[in-house]
């Protein structure tokens, strides 16, 4: 955890990285938390809490960290071919 005072140098810092997993924003005021929160370039943002994955939500990060979302409904279609049949009467 590191506190800032200056919003812009700070996401300036957090995304100059090769990588973008995971990472958490801690904050009493929500609004700011959710602000910072959607320009952080990360795959999984947890808001007050270090807790980020969810089976029902796809999980994976941005730029080298990783290949893809795993978890989810998107893993569910990478995993499946959809194929009808037809049956005549």
């Amino acid at each position: 955890m590191r506190p800032f005072t200056d919003e812009a140098e700070m996401l300036r810092e957090v995304n100059d990285t090769n990588f973008g997993l995971s990472g958490s924003v801690w904050s009493s005021d929500l609004n700011r938390a959710l602000r910072v929160a959607r320009q952080v370039e990360s795959g999984v943002i947890s808001i007050n809490t270090h807790s980020s994955v969810h089976t029902e939500a796809p999980f994976g990060g941005f730029k080298r960290s990783g290949l893809g979302r795993d978890l989810g409904m998107s893993a569910m279609e990478a995993c499946t071919e959809v194929k009808n049949i037809y049956v005549g009467e």
